[in-house]
C-alpha cells in the first residue's frame, strides 16, 4: 500500500479504495486495483500490474477505459464510477461482474 500512496496518491489524484490480487502461480501477475479520484473530481479504476524482482518493483498501469485483461476487481468498485466511457470499458465491467469478487478491507492483512 505504501508503494501505491507514493506512486499514485499525488498531483491532485487520490486513492479511494484499494484491492490486491496476489499471484498464486508463476504464470500470473500481482495486480492492484485502485479506485482513484482525479483532480476534476471524477472517479476511475487504475489497474496496476506488479512484479517484484530482487527487491525492485516493476509495474504497468492502465485505467478502466482501456478494458484491462485483468478482471478480478471487486464489483463494489464499479458502483463508484460514472458510465462506461468506451466499448473496452463496458466489456471489462461485464467480466468483473461475472467474476463476482466481493470487497473486504485488506489493509490489516497486508500489514501482517
Amino acid at each position: 500500500m505504501e508503494f501505491c500512496h507514493k506512486e499514485f496518491n499525488r498531483d491532485g489524484y487520490h486513492i479511494l479504495k484499494f484491492w490486491y490480487d496476489k499471484a498464486t502461480h508463476l504464470t500470473e501477475r500481482n495486480v492492484i486495483y485502485l479506485v482513484m479520484k482525479d483532480p476534476d473530481g471524477d472517479n476511475f479504476i487504475l489497474t496496476v500490474l506488479v512484479d517484484i524482482i530482487e527487491d525492485n518493483i516493476f509495474y504497468k498501469e492502465m485505467d478502466n477505459s482501456m478494458g484491462s485483461v485483468e478482471d478480478k476487481c471487486p464489483v463494489e468498485f464499479l458502483k463508484m464510477l460514472p458510465e462506461a466511457v468506451s466499448v473496452y470499458d463496458a466489456e471489462w465491467r461485464k467480466r468483473v461482474i461475472k467474476n463476482g469478487i466481493i470487497y473486504h478491507n485488506q489493509i490489516a492483512e497486508l500489514a501482517q
